[in-house]
């Protein structure tokens, strides 16, 4: 039996600093906010992973313009391996691009964050994420964007500077509990196909602070929940992962000094610098001491607003590495190098006074990470495209759990060609590999179990198209929620929560339904659907439908008419009805059991109204989930 370690999220950070071409981002690396500041609309996103394989990578989040990312793996220059996990926007038959992000008309705030993960609005930033098994040697980003010299083809923008987090997991050893450290890394060198030559000396300049160490406790967290940007509102997700009043222990808050994020690139691999070199943000250990812990934490980023004098003029270095108790201004006396204005083409050194410098700037982002040892078995929301008689990315499929595993394909049929890998004892690795030989749209369902037993079950549709053939098309479907309630929407392969996008053949026909959970109501569709009814849209284009959810208020009316001679009582009690219209609020979640009385000499005929409607029983059940109107029809 092999547990598989997952970091649920890993965290991600804004960075500004002297480089104008710095995009900005919020969130953490599994679920991240960027703010597209290229000028022009967006068609895309790439995030790169040097040193590892297709087979790492684990979740994606998939609720954004573009759906579900296509993932490829290739080699860099030096022979490495690297993956490419690019979300890119589908064409319609004249090739132009469905899907965009739009330049944002003013400059966004961090609490704009709600707006990046609502794929029904369009306000300049996206909600992109990644969650993989090791640790990447280096980890870029890049906004996708139309190539002015190729109309149709995209290239890279500028860099999206976004800073990959590790973190280091000890199991218990020697009667010590396990531990995890999470360190945050200042950006990477630039790869090597596109590195200056001569390379900046330093990197980035930016400040994190850690303001808190959350709950510890074996909650499982969704990657879903961990894009709260506001934790104090009360209809936000609990990015800290406590379940108040059910006695299992909260960690309190802690607050880390400020550190500056800034990399020396020819030391990064220094060993007489281990730990905090090089700008990391190295948090406290934690202790596991059940082993089967959640740790989740939250990060403040704010950027470097020290003057140009505060910058070494060879090297870059931000000197004034230290924040003050106002939290606002530097703290010390340090030496600057300048440029000699006495001396052309020589340097001095400047002493400069960092408590009269203000260097701690905007604030520009809150980061949500969590740490899961033990991560539960889970299956990933969506399979990318295949192309006939091409390899397909070897792709996790069953991430966390014990393995090895058992898949079982229960209905319809993987491609010919595809199947699941198995190890040497023909136990499934959880693992999609090989190369399909007939295109087209293939619907299949696995159950998986792993080696505890736990076990669960996923329905995907895998599309394989033949470039050298018409395909058929196929248009993808996203389905986001909203609202201070909650609940879920299901229909064609959705499952939401757990599916919200899905790539569907061109024609088919949609019906989703939505489902309010306890204590909520659904409000009504936007996007492609309208009305509070099913929603059903057919496929010509990719569509997006948003659900509204809105908290139950306490109590609901039920109104009973009664048409005839007779009586109508409730129980629980508070309706006796004998003519006319009556009203009684009830409880909500409470089902009211109505029963119809004839007087002498009359018979009951039959009930109307939207619930049992022609029902010729004395008794109609009424669930209290909306206000209803119930008449007794008496002969």
């Amino acid at each position: 039996m092999k547990r598989r370690y997952l970091s649920l999220a890993m965290v991600a950070m804004a960075w500004f600093g002297h480089s104008a071409t710095a995009s900005t981002a919020y969130g953490d690396l599994n679920n991240f906010d960027v703010v597209n500041d290229t000028n022009q609309p967006g068609h895309g996103f790439e995030i790169e992973l040097d040193g590892v394989h297709s087979q790492d990578i684990t979740y994606t989040y998939d609720w954004n313009h573009y759906g579900a990312p296509v993932i490829r793996e290739d080699v860099d220059p030096s022979g490495n391996p690297r993956v490419f996990v690019r979300y890119e926007s589908k064409k319609d038959a004249s090739g132009a691009f469905l899907a965009y992000t739009a330049v944002p008309a003013a400059p966004l705030a961090p609490t704009d964050g709600h707006m990046c993960t609502n794929p029904a609005v369009n306000e300049g930033c996206e909600h992109f994420g990644v969650g993989y098994y090791g640790v990447p040697t280096a980890v870029r980003y890049n906004w996708l964007i139309e190539d002015p010299a190729n109309p149709g083809s995209l290239i890279h923008g500028p860099a999206v500077n976004v800073a990959t987090p590790s973190w280091v997991y000890n199991p218990p050893a020697n009667g010590q509990p396990a531990q995890v450290v999470a360190a945050i890394q200042a950006p990477p060198p630039p790869a090597p196909e596109v590195a200056p030559p001569v390379p900046p000396q330093f990197g980035e300049a930016v400040w994190a602070k850690e303001i808190k160490t959350s709950s510890k406790n074996n909650q499982a967290v969704a990657l879903k929940d961990l894009v709260s940007d506001d934790p104090n509102a009360p209809d936000d997700k609990n990015w800290l992962n406590d379940k108040p009043g059910d006695g299992i222990d909260v960690m309190p808050e802690v607050e880390m000094e400020w550190r500056m994020m800034q990399t020396e690139f020819a030391k990064l691999n220094d060993p007489k610098k281990p730990g905090g070199a090089n700008g990391q943000l190295v948090a406290a250990a934690e202790d596991f001491p059940e082993g089967d812990e959640v740790v989740t934490r939250r990060y403040e980023f704010y950027k470097y607003a020290g003057s140009d004098a505060t910058f070494d003029v060879e090297s870059g270095e931000a000197m004034c590495d230290k924040v003050g108790a106002d939290g606002l201004h530097g703290d010390g006396i340090v030496n600057v190098t300048r440029n000699d204005p006495a001396r052309p083409g020589e340097v001095t050194s400047v002493p400069v006074d960092c408590s009269l410098e203000i260097v701690v700037g905007d604030y520009i982002g809150a980061q949500m990470a969590g740490f899961d040892a033990e991560a539960g078995l889970g299956v990933i929301d969506n399979l990318q495209e295949g192309e006939i008689n091409q390899p397909y990315p070897q792709r996790t499929v069953v991430v966390g759990g014990n393995s090895p595993y058992s898949i079982d394909v229960t209905a319809g049929a993987l491609p010919a060609g595809m199947t699941f890998e198995q190890d040497a004892n023909g136990k499934h690795t959880g693992v999609l590999q090989g190369t399909p030989t007939a295109a087209g749209s293939f619907a299949f369902s696995i159950a998986v179990t792993d080696a505890a037993n736990a076990a669960v079950n996923k329905a995907f549709v895998l599309n394989v198209i033949d470039p050298n053939h018409a395909n058929p098309q196929s248009y993808s479907l996203t389905v986001a929620k909203q609202g201070s309630g909650s609940g879920s929407v299901s229909g064609n392969g959705i499952d939401c929560g757990q599916t919200c996008a899905i790539d569907l053949p061109a024609g088919t026909a949609v019906s989703l339904s939505a489902t309010a959970d306890t204590g909520s109501v659904f409000d009504g569709w936007s996007g492609a659907c309208t009305g509070t009814d099913t929603c059903n849209v057919t496929m010509d284009s990719a569509k997006t439908v948003t659900a509204s959810f809105a908290v139950a208020p306490k109590a609901y009316t039920l109104s009973v008419t009664v048409s005839g001679a007779g009586r109508v009582v409730s129980k629980p009690g508070g309706v006796s009805c004998r003519k006319g219209t009556c009203s009684k609020s009830f409880k909500t979640g409470k089902t009211v059991t109505l029963t119809a009385k004839p007087s002498r000499k009359h018979a009951f005929k039959n009930w109307s109204g939207s619930v049992c409607e022609g029902s010729t029983s004395t008794k109609c059940s009424v669930p209290v989930t909306q206000n209803q109107s119930v008449t007794a029809v008496f002969n």
